[in-house]
């Protein structure tokens, strides 16, 4: 294993800068690993190997936040990146779909995921996972072709491969999601089913699917939307990953180029669109 695996950044934040819940929110979206809090503010960590854009997320946090004064460090790993798993407990999304680590019994449910968390990429019980797992289960009908964008662990594309859907493609911008990605399909026996790509799926090529699912954040999901819309495709989206407080930025953007937004949902700060 490499030295840079073996430590983490750690950004220490002190309470109060304003609004901490949406601060937090943000650094969730950011690829936040984990967070513990003192009675002084929060010791929030980070992946190493984002050791070269962590001066981009601190100039991003004090746009926003300009109280905000972190005090950012590397630090070795002691075991800490470890200590997370014993949290992850099988989680039931809905009456008919649940997620659960490879080490926890099975769950009595029609569609199980069967997942080896890797630290940068979370257990999948986030708000904007469930949100999106429970659209799949509404939406999504047999044979249909899906993109998962932004597929992390590969949560969403195993939960659509298990829903029936007739072929996935799965996109990350994060080469690191590679080895979890697939060792969460070989879990779950679906390791000749589909792989990863890597790369900006904002902008391919072509569209071709009958349902997109995009859980990444509100700006990378405009430019989906702006792609989608020059090349004149109308496959239905699930769009997460947005604030609630985005909806008055991103739904105007919908209307605009026509599109429809035919259910929405949201969980704590979380809201999630799914537009025709």
């Amino acid at each position: 294993m490499s030295s840079e695996t073996k430590r983490w950044l750690k950004i220490i934040i002190p309470k109060n800068p304003g609004d901490q819940e949406q601060l937090l929110a943000r650094l969730t979206q950011w690829g936040m690993l984990g967070l513990q809090e003192t009675d002084t503010g929060y010791e929030i960590y980070f992946p190493y190997t984002m050791k070269t854009v962590m001066p981009r997320l601190i100039d991003s946090l004090q746009s926003e936040w300009p109280d905000v004064k972190p005090a950012v460090s590397e630090i070795a790993d002691d075991g800490w990146g470890m200590k997370w798993q014993e949290y992850f407990k099988p989680q039931l999304i809905t009456p008919h779909l649940a997620v659960r680590p490879f080490w926890e019994k099975p769950q009595n449910v029609a569609v199980e995921i069967i997942l080896k968390p890797g630290m940068a990429f979370g257990t999948g019980t986030h708000a904007t996972t469930r949100l999106a797992l429970r659209m799949l289960e509404k939406y999504l009908k047999a044979g249909m072709s899906v993109l998962d964008a932004g597929c992390g662990s590969g949560i969403l594309t195993i939960a659509a491969l298990k829903m029936g859907a007739g072929a996935v493609e799965a996109w990350d911008i994060d080469p690191d999601v590679i080895e979890n990605f697939t060792e969460n399909l070989q879990l779950n026996g679906l390791s000749r089913r589909t792989t990863v790509n890597i790369g900006d799926v904002t902008q391919l090529p072509d569209y071709h699917y009958d349902l997109i699912v995009s859980n990444i954040e509100r700006q990378p999901n405009l430019r989906l939307l702006e792609t989608l819309e020059r090349q004149k495709n109308q496959s239905l989206v699930i769009f997460t990953g947005l604030l609630k407080e985005e909806y008055a930025i991103f739904t105007p953007e919908v209307l605009n180029y026509g599109r429809e937004i035919i259910d929405q949902e949201t969980e704590d700060e979380w809201l999630l669109l799914v537009v025709k």
